[in-house]
C-alpha cells in the first residue's frame, strides 16, 4: 500500500500520513459487506501488513511511512502508527461476525420517552398573534435593509 500523492516525493502532510489507515479499514468493511471481494482484497492486505511490520518494531521509535522500502524510514507519527494498526487488524476480519442489525443480534429498541418516566414529551404551542406577525415583518425588513444596504455599500465603495 502506498500514498501515491506524496510518499515517494516526501511531501505528505499530517493528514496524508493516515490515509492508508482509512483505506485498510474500508477494505476490511468491504470484505464483510461484500464477501465476494475477499479473494481480491485479502492478499493485498496481507502483503501490506508484512511490509508495515518491517517498518515497526521495538526500539525503532514507531512505524514508518514508506512500507515499500523494507526497513524503517524513521518517518514516525500517529498517522503511520494508525495505518500499520489498521492494516494488521483487518487481517482478523474472518474472526469477527461483522456489523449487527435487527435480524442478527442487534438489541436497540425504540424509546419514545427518551428514558423519561414522564411519558412522551408534549410541547404546547401558543397561537400566533398579530404582534408576532408584526415583529417578524419588522425583523425581516431589517435583515433585507442590512443585506441590500451592505451590498450597495460594497458596490459603490472604491
Amino acid at each position: 500500500m502506498i500514498e501515491m500523492a506524496c510518499e515517494r516525493n516526501g511531501l505528505c502532510d499530517h493528514d496524508q500520513r493516515s490515509f492508508k489507515a482509512y483505506l485498510a479499514r474500508w477494505m476490511g468493511w468491504s470484505m464483510l459487506a461484500a464477501p465476494w471481494t475477499r479473494d481480491r482484497i485479502m492478499p493485498k492486505l496481507r502483503a501490506s501488513a508484512v511490509a508495515a511490520a518491517q517498518q515497526c518494531g521495538p526500539g525503532k521509535g514507531g512505524c514508518g511511512l514508506r512500507w515499500w522500502q523494507g526497513g524503517n524510514d524513521k518517518e514516525v507519527g500517529v498517522g503511520e502508527q494508525m495505518s500499520a494498526l489498521e492494516v494488521m487488524q483487518n487481517l482478523l476480519v474472518d474472526q469477527v461476525s461483522g456489523p449487527v442489525g435487527l435480524d442478527n443480534g442487534g438489541i436497540s429498541e425504540n424509546d419514545p420517552t427518551a428514558g423519561s418516566d414522564a411519558g412522551p414529551v408534549r410541547v404546547e404551542h401558543d397561537s400566533i398573534t398579530t404582534g408576532d406577525k408584526a415583529g417578524a415583518a419588522i425583523l425581516t425588513l431589517m435583515v433585507f435593509a442590512v443585506f441590500f444596504g451592505g451590498g450597495a455599500w460594497l458596490i459603490m465603495s472604491e
